[in-house]
């Protein structure tokens, strides 16, 4: 099926069934990243389950993530690729500061952008599943500007301080429409 879905985007076809075609693929991503969040929220109910709570007050995260690979979406290119590394403590039970830092590359080759920013995190309950904001600063070549990101993920444990962590996420750009940005993070993370 991908095989056949990728010939079709460089057989000729018209750039209207290309646009369709991508969205198709798009949408068949993001399906099976909410569809694989869900089987992974049964084993972290066992790891979750020892501890009062993995995400109790006085711990510290670390983490880093990569977003693109035709995962996110922008008007503004084709595609991007980007690294994110991100720290953060728990002031309160569920309740996380976060610092964030942030390099994409878009598929034009010429535009780069840098960001940092501080935001939070709420973790509901011991399930793992989160919800974020975060206001960056970024840099591009010729662009500065504020972008307010939400993110919603789930931190999968693969052991008692490591997590895999899918995260969906929206960035808004204030100056042009066309750099707002929306796509799909993965990532690794540690608590302790």
């Amino acid at each position: 099926m991908c095989l056949l879905l990728l010939y079709g985007l460089r057989s000729g076809i018209g750039k209207k069934q290309q646009y369709n075609n991508q969205i198709l693929i798009m949408k068949k991503i993001l399906m099976a990243a909410i569809c694989l969040m869900m089987a992974m929220s049964v084993n972290a109910q066992k790891v979750l389950n020892e501890s009062t709570t993995p995400f109790e007050e006085s711990k510290f995260y670390v983490g880093a993530s990569f977003s693109g690979l035709s995962l996110s979406y922008s008007k503004a290119s084709d595609w991007s690729f980007g690294l994110s590394a991100k720290a953060g403590y728990l002031f309160r039970d569920n309740w996380m500061a976060l610092g964030v830092f942030d390099y994409q590359n878009y598929s034009s080759g010429t535009v780069t952008s840098t960001n940092i920013g501080a935001g939070a995190r709420y973790y509901f309950e011991r399930n793992g599943v989160y919800l974020g904001l975060t206001a960056k600063y970024a840099h591009a070549t010729g662009v500065d500007e504020f972008k307010p990101e939400i993110n919603v993920g789930y931190a999968f444990f693969l052991g008692h301080y490591v997590t895999l962590e899918p995260e969906l996420y929206y960035e808004q750009s204030f100056k042009e429409s066309k750099y707002s940005q929306c796509g799909l993070r993965l990532g690794l993370g540690v608590y302790f």
